[in-house]
């Protein structure tokens, strides 16, 4: 079993800390850091756009993965919605037919 190097052991340190030599920050950093942090605190809080939650919707839709997972449950939700009127019709349909075999003087 190995042996753990002394955590106090001095010389190790400064070995370790020239191994790795921390790269120097360019002329200015910290007054560049804090400046760009003021920008942010001093920037007026916009309010989100009304529908950015439909812009975003819309954009993932068509993205090229849920394209055509989008344009199938159009088609299919089309289709749905056609039958389901197309239903509605033949009944209404159906009720004028019987309507005028009853009384057909009623109905112009």
């Amino acid at each position: 079993m190995k042996e753990q190097p002394e955590l106090n052991n001095e010389p190790l340190r400064t070995l370790l800390r020239e191994a790795r030599p921390a790269p120097q920050l360019p002329p200015r950093f910290q007054e560049s850091v804090w400046r760009r942090i003021e920008k942010e605190d001093a920037a007026p809080i916009t309010k989100p756009a009304p529908f950015g939650w439909l812009q975003r919707w819309t954009e993932r839709l068509l993205l090229p993965r849920f394209a055509l997972a989008s344009l199938a449950l159009l088609l299919v939700a089309g289709g749905l919605t056609g039958f389901v009127s197309s239903a509605d019709m033949v009944k209404q349909q159906a009720q004028e037919r019987y309507l005028s075999a009853v009384a057909p003087n009623t109905l112009h």
